[in-house]
C-alpha cells in the first residue's frame, strides 16, 4: 500500500455538486479528515451538475421517470423519488448553512433552477405518467 492509500480516509470520484457537498460537509464534521476529489474533465461540474446536462445529481427527483416504480397491481412507488427529494433538501439547507457562515459567497454560480418536464406517448405511458402525478401528489 503506498503512502497515499495510508494517508487518504475519503476518495470522491467526479468533482459535481454532490461531491463536493459530500466533501464539504464531511471536512465540517471531522476537520482533520483527509479527503481527495479526482476529476476527469478540466474542471469542475463540467457534466452531470451542469444544469443542462444534469444526469442525476442536485435535483428534486420530481420529473425524472425511472425514480418511480409502477408496481405489478399498477399503483406507483414513489419511494425513491421522495428520499432523492429529501436528499437534496438536506444539500439545500447546508448550502443554505454555508452562505450563512460566509464559506460560499455565490451560491448562484452552481444553483440555477431549471423547469423540467417529463414526456411520454403511447396510451400506457400516458397512463402511467397519470398515475404517477397523482401519486406524487
Amino acid at each position: 500500500m503506498n503512502a497515499l492509500h495510508k494517508k487518504t480516509d475519503v476518495i470522491l470520484i467526479g468533482g459535481g455538486i454532490m461531491s463536493a457537498t459530500l466533501g464539504t460537509m464531511l471536512k465540517e464534521l471531522s476537520p482533520n479528515l483527509e479527503i481527495k476529489l479526482f476529476e476527469k474533465l478540466s474542471k469542475p461540474a463540467e457534466e452531470s451538475s451542469n444544469e443542462w446536462n444534469n444526469a442525476g445529481t442536485g435535483h428534486s427527483a420530481l420529473c425524472e421517470l425511472n425514480y418511480t416504480k409502477e408496481e405489478a397491481d399498477g399503483s406507483i412507488n414513489i419511494d425513491k423519488a421522495i428520499q432523492i427529494n429529501e436528499q437534496f433538501q438536506l444539500s439545500k439547507q447546508f448550502w443554505t448553512y454555508l452562505v450563512n457562515k460566509g464559506s460560499l459567497t455565490d451560491p448562484q454560480s452552481f444553483i440555477r433552477p431549471v423547469p423540467h418536464m417529463s414526456f411520454v406517448y403511447g396510451d400506457k405511458n400516458v397512463q402511467f405518467l397519470k398515475n404517477r402525478c397523482d401519486a406524487l401528489s
